[in-house]
């Protein structure tokens, strides 16, 4: 059986329209911000990072299976659990001026991609939908697609605030299709996370494509994706390619 054309293609945004990654050095100061807060001052950068991703690894298994949640809270839980595994402990006040100070420094410091505009500004001449499915807040994601100028290359965005649904769960990708006015097999997901992203688009009968370029060495060697591209531009030549054949 012939696939279908590619009608939609769906991105996902941190991590695949933008690199999280290089934000590194920009959100240390958010994770001494909570080191000063709870008295640990003489913690190292390392042992700043090791303890975040330890306490957003916590904060993120407490809502595992959780169809829906509100990010604001995974990551002010998470500033809260970095704070235990450092020995102390964080007012939740403080916790949520710490997200205050992350989406700030989000908001104004990510860059996208450098082929993320020329691929979608490809997709808009195919005459093929783009939209943003992401699991963040609206408070996040709105001034972000403005300062971005993603507005005027997007066909719309949606939120797991919007959908009232995270990903891997269902009701964000069919939220998301309904936007598009497209079947599940005429779309395209792009993110660059199995659990989230490929695994959710799977299931949801799309045909899925992992980001790889943030990935460790090796990766894409054994995934689920139906793609593995290292590049936003190759979404072009797979949805040429599904249009010729």
């Amino acid at each position: 059986m012939t696939a279908a054309p590619i009608r939609a293609v769906l991105f996902d945004f941190a991590g695949t329209l933008w690199s999280d990654r290089a934000l590194r050095d920009v959100h240390l100061a958010q994770l001494r911000f909570v080191a000063d807060a709870c008295g640990a001052c003489d913690a190292s950068d390392a042992a700043l990072r090791a303890a975040y991703r330890h306490g957003l690894g916590a904060a993120s298994l407490a809502r595992a299976g959780q169809p829906s949640y509100a990010h604001r809270e995974l990551f002010a839980s998470g500033y809260r659990e970095m704070a235990r595994a450092l020995g102390a402990s964080l007012a939740d006040a403080t916790a949520h001026e710490a997200v205050d100070r992350q989406y700030r420094a989000t908001i104004d410091h990510a860059a996208l991609r450098p082929d993320a505009l020329a691929t979608l500004a490809g997709l808009r001449a195919r005459g093929v939908h783009t939209q943003i499915v992401s699991n963040i807040d609206d408070e996040q994601l709105l001034p972000m697609v403005a300062r971005l100028g993603l507005d005027a290359l997007l066909d719309g965005w949606t939120s797991s605030q919007e959908a009232g649904s995270c990903k891997p769960d269902a009701r964000i990708f069919a939220y998301a299709l309904a936007k598009a006015g497209c079947a599940a097999h005429e779309v395209l997901f792009v993110g660059d996370t199995i659990a989230h992203d490929v695994l959710g688009a799977n299931a949801a009968n799309m045909t899925s494509a992992w980001l790889v370029a943030d990935a460790r060495p090796g990766a894409e060697a054994d995934h689920p994706a139906h793609f593995a591209i290292r590049a936003l531009g190759e979404v072009l030549a797979i949805v040429d390619a599904r249009a010729a054949a």
